[in-house]
């Protein structure tokens, strides 16, 4: 079973509400603080869910270890994602989020005009 405190302790880490997560998650806030609180179990896409909104492993979340592997190496679970490779021109195909939240269309079209003019002024 999960830890009751591991998942709100996570949750306040990345400084996520619980509206916040409960929303991405597609359930009530409550049902979200009965999670927490210990006092409901978990789906199987609410763990993968959870793991990916919260940076953590499955494994750390249902509390199977006591080691995060995204956390073990000092590093942002959110700093390399599977779009690394992908053209700057290309990101807007995406839906583009940072630290378990999804970004607008408007904020991610700020996120790669960013990109285009760091890159633009670096090739100077």
């Amino acid at each position: 079973m999960e830890s009751p405190n591991r998942i709100r302790e996570l949750r306040k880490s990345l400084k996520l509400t619980g509206p916040e997560v409960s929303a991405k998650l597609g359930i009530s806030t409550q049902y979200l603080y009965d999670i927490e609180k210990g006092k409901r179990g978990l789906s199987a896409e609410i763990v993968s869910k959870l793991s990916d909104i919260l940076g953590a492993t499955t494994d750390y979340i249902l509390k199977k270890t006591d080691t995060n592997q995204y956390h073990e190496n000092n590093s942002d679970p959110h700093e390399e994602s599977e779009l690394a490779d992908i053209p700057i021109e290309r990101l807007n195909q995406y839906k583009l989020t940072y630290k378990g939240h999804t970004l607008s269309k408007d904020e991610a079209d700020d996120i790669i005009a960013l990109l285009e003019a760091a890159l633009k002024r670096w090739k100077e």
